[in-house]
C-alpha cells in the first residue's frame, strides 16, 4: 500500500496509526460528501461511528483540520500518481496529456493504494476544496504550510509546460486554472448543465483541457505578436 505523508499540522493524533483513526476519516468523508462542511459536526459524526464528540478531537481539533488533512492526503496522492504516469517520458506533450488525464479521470479505489475511499475523496475535493483557500484565513493558513502539497502540485504541472514552450508566462496560471476548472467542470455537468458542454465522460473533459492547454502553450508566441 503506498504511504501517503500529511503534515502533522493537520491532526492532533495521526488518524493512520489506528483503525478508529481510519474509521473516522473514512465515515467523514463519506459524511462530507452527504451534508457538505456546513452541515457536517463531529456530532453526526461521532453518531454513525458510534463513538463520542471528545475520542474525534483527539485525532482533530476541529472539522477544518479534517478537510485540510483530507484536501493535502488528496494532492499528495496525486503528486505519486503523477510522477508514475509521467516516469520515463521524453516527450514534453505526451507528459503534459499524462497529468492531464491524472487531473480528469475519475479515481477508482484501489486496495492497494490508499486505505481511504479514493472515489469518495475526490467527490469531497471537488465539492469542498474551494472552501480550504476562500476564506479570511488564508493568507495565515498558507504561511503555516496548509497548501503546500496543492502547490508542490502546481508548481510540477507547471515546469511540463515549461518544457514545451519555455517563454510562456502563465505557467502555474494555466495549469491551477486548468485543476480548478475541471472541478467546477465535472460539477457543471452533473448540476448546472447549462454552464457547460458534453464533457461529463472523463474522455472528453481530458480531450477539453488537452486542446486548451496544448494550444494555447505552443501558439503564445503568435498570439503575443
Amino acid at each position: 500500500m503506498i504511504l501517503v505523508q500529511v503534515n502533522k499540522e493537520f491532526f492532533v493524533k495521526d488518524p493512520s496509526s489506528t483503525e478508529l483513526g481510519k474509521n473516522i476519516l473514512n465515515n467523514g468523508l463519506l459524511l462530507l460528501s452527504e451534508l457538505g462542511l456546513e452541515d457536517f459536526t463531529f456530532k453526526k459524526l461521532a453518531q454513525k461511528i458510534g463513538t463520542t464528540e471528545s475520542t474525534i478531537y483527539r485525532y482533530f481539533e476541529n472539522k477544518n483540520q479534517l478537510l485540510f488533512y483530507l484536501f493535502n492526503y488528496y494532492w499528495s496522492w496525486m503528486e505519486y500518481q503523477l510522477n508514475l504516469a509521467i516516469t520515463n517520458i521524453e516527450n514534453s506533450k505526451l507528459k503534459l496529456s499524462r497529468a492531464i488525464k491524472l487531473i480528469t479521470k475519475t479515481i477508482e479505489n484501489d486496495s492497494d493504494s490508499s486505505y481511504l475511499d479514493l472515489e469518495r475523496l475526490q467527490e469531497v475535493i471537488i465539492l469542498e476544496s474551494s472552501k480550504t483557500f476562500l476564506s479570511k484565513k488564508v493568507d495565515l493558513e498558507n504561511k503555516m504550510g496548509y497548501f503546500h502539497q496543492y502547490k508542490q502540485f502546481v508548481d510540477h504541472l507547471s515546469k511540463l509546460v515549461l518544457e514545451i514552450n519555455a517563454d510562456y508566462p502563465y505557467s502555474h496560471a494555466l495549469m491551477s486554472t486548468i485543476i480548478e476548472s475541471s472541478f467546477h467542470q465535472r460539477f457543471f455537468a452533473e448540476h448546472l448543465p447549462k454552464l457547460t458542454d458534453k464533457v461529463s465522460s472523463d474522455e472528453n473533459l481530458e480531450d477539453f483541457f488537452n486542446q486548451l492547454a496544448l494550444q494555447t502553450i505552443t501558439n503564445y508566441k503568435v498570439w503575443k505578436q
